[in-house]
Order: structure tokens, then sequence, then C-alpha cells
């Protein structure tokens, strides 16, 4: 004995009528139809839920027996439908994103305080981190998705870029530079005792190939992770800091100047996605919001980017 939950309001909706013809219509379902579906439900019951005269339908005891229990199991199925809609509709109100410090820090604040204004019962989560730590979270779907660089896409993750930015000096006036110009030059960078982050972060992977392209090793004064703590020895004069212009942007502080740099390389950013994951429409929102808000110079997706947006097959 197998019923469905259909064939279970079938039988609710005739018990309660008594009448063939308004359960049929209830159901969408010819008079003759409707009679053959509650034939195939005492056959897989064995017994007769009811007795037909020309002039009536009743229940039988054993249609009795089964109204008590069948109400019983209707309602609790459709109490788990109603829960179920409700942990779904909670779900589609969380968003959890993993984004590079810099970033976390200059495109998100407005982000969140703009989709908390629409959707005040959301429950947003920002993972502010390196790439490397960006793209595990994504891939152990602890995230939505990513913002992070394109050197370090995956084969199971999609990239879609929405700006590029380029790479400047911070320095302080404590600690004054003298340039011969303000044009990228590998060898005169060479001779200025810079703070950069460690090997290993896709901020370092883009000078140390500029460096390379050139046929030289970049070889920093000081290697420091924390975007803050290299605010805080450039306004020491401990050294100048090559960093992302966005980067800079975030640590600039009294004392503190950027140095822009003609030709210098640039980092590009995009969303990094999931293959073959649906984003929910609230990450949707959270992507369209920062492609437009995204305003840094040169603005633009960077080479071999993806057209389009992540969720335009959504």
């Amino acid at each position: 004995m197998n019923l469905t939950p259909r064939e279970l309001r079938i039988f609710l909706s005739l018990a309660n009528s008594l009448n063939f013809g308004q359960t049929a219509e209830r159901f969408f379902v010819t008079q003759p139809t409707m009679s053959k579906m509650v034939r195939n439900i005492e056959d897989k019951l064995g017994v007769r839920l009811f007795e037909r005269t020309t002039r009536n339908v009743v229940l039988t005891a054993e249609g009795r027996d089964l109204l008590k229990v069948a109400s019983r199991i209707v309602e609790d199925y459709e109490a788990g439908l109603t829960e179920l809609a409700e942990v779904a509709r909670r779900r589609s109100q969380r968003l959890s994103i993993a984004a590079l410090p810099s970033l976390a820090a200059t495109l998100l604040p407005a982000l969140v305080s703009d989709l908390k204004k629409e959707l005040p019962h959301s429950i947003i989560k920002i993972h502010d981190v390196i790439n490397d730590a960006a793209l595990d979270l994504l891939r152990t779907r602890k995230v939505d998705f990513a913002l992070s660089g394109l050197d370090v896409v995956h084969r199971d993750l999609s990239y879609t870029g929405i700006m590029r930015e380029a790479f400047v000096l911070l320095a302080s006036h404590t600690f004054p530079i003298e340039l011969k110009g303000t044009v990228w030059s590998e060898t005169e960078l060479e001779t200025l005792p810079v703070i950069s982050m460690p090997k290993g972060t896709g901020t370092r992977m883009y000078i140390d190939l500029a460096f390379m392209k050139q046929g030289m090793r970049f070889r920093p004064f000081l290697e420091i992770q924390g975007l803050s703590t290299i605010g805080k020895f450039v306004q020491k004069g401990c050294g100048v800091a090559l960093l992302p212009l966005s980067a800079a942007e975030l640590v600039l502080d009294e004392g503190l100047y950027i140095v822009p740099l003609e030709g210098a390389p640039e980092r590009t950013i995009g969303v990094i996605t999931r293959h073959e994951s649906g984003l929910s429409e609230l990450a949707c929102k959270a992507i369209d919001w920062i492609r437009r808000s995204a305003s840094l110079p040169g603005d633009a997706a960077g080479p071999g980017a993806a057209a389009g947006t992540p969720c335009a097959a959504n």
C-alpha cells in the first residue's frame, strides 16, 4: 500500500463532500476519471471506502476509519511543506561573501547597508581573506561567491571581470623618496626599500610577474601580510609600500601619500562563482550591485574576463 499525497487529498475531498461531481471539478478531471481514481485507491488498500447508489454516496466503516488517519497524515504533510518553505525563505535571505580585504572594506560596506535597508531580516556574512582562502571558502560552499583575482581561478569555478586597478606606491612624509619620474620602472623600484605582501598572495604575484617580464627578480625590503600593519610600517618611515590603489587608499592615514606610476601593472578583480551551482536571488542582487558600483580607475573587465553576469542563466 502506497498512497500518494494527491490520492489522500482526493479521498478526503470526496469523504467530506460525498459528491463525485464536486470532487472531480476540484481536481480538474472528469467524473468518470474521478470514479476510476477512487477505485484505484480502494484497490491499493484492498477495502471499499464508499458505498455508491444511484442517489447518494456514503462512507463505509473502513472509509470512516481511514478518514481519521488520512486527515492527520495530510495535516502533518502540509505542515511539513509549510515548514520547508519557511526554511527555504530563510535560506534565500542568507548571503556569504569572500573578498580581498581591500575590497571588503571599500566596496562591501555600502552594499550591506543597501541590502539591509531593502531586506532588514537578511543575514549577511563577510569573509575578508586573501585570494587562496577566498577560493577555498567558495569551493567548500561556505560562501556564495568571491571577489578575487583572475589569476587563481580553478577549473571548477567561473570568473566574471568587474574592474581593474593599477599598483601605486604608498609613502610617508617622514621618509621622502626620490624618484626620477612617475613612470613604473622595475630598475628604479629595486633601489627603494619596498614593503610588499608575501609570496602566495594575488597582490604579490602581479608584482613578481612584472619583474620577471624584465628578466628581474623582485626582492622586497619587508614582507608583511596585513594591510593595516603595512600602513603603520610606512607611517614610521620603514619604507614604501607597493600596493593596488584600493589597498593603498584603505590604509591612507595622516602623513601618508600615494604616488601613481604611469604604466604600472594592473590587478584584475572579478566575481568568482562555482560551476553548475545556481545563485540565490539575494546573491544575484549583490553581484549586480557590485558591478554597478565598481568605479576604481581603469574600471573594466580584465583580459580574458567572461562576458555577462554569473546570474544571466539563473
